[in-house]
């Protein structure tokens, strides 16, 4: 099967070609480069399609964890480095 390009896949995801380029530097969009452009092979695109979308950097067990930390007294700036978060991710599932 032929790659596609960065433009068709952002085509095919609905999104700018920028965004595309995030994606594949940031290595969540796996990607060839062949020259100087950009290819994304049409199986890494459907698996991409198929991941959830959003912050899936912590486990619920984590987070159970983070909330009894949190109750128990730890700040949020100490749970984020402990957990190599960002403090608003632990303020979001604080609030939840």
């Amino acid at each position: 099967m032929d790659y596609l390009t960065t433009k068709e896949a952002g085509k095919r995801l609905g999104v700018s070609l920028p965004r595309i380029n995030v994606l594949i530097h940031s290595g969540r969009l796996p990607a060839r480069k062949f020259g100087r452009d950009w290819f994304i092979h049409p199986d890494d695109l459907a698996d991409f399609k198929s991941r959830p979308s959003g912050n899936f950097k912590l486990t619920s067990d984590q987070i159970i964890q983070i909330k009894a930390r949190a109750a128990e007294g730890a700040r949020p700036e100490e749970l984020a480095r402990e957990f190599s978060v960002s403090t608003r991710t632990i303020y979001r599932h604080l609030q939840k």
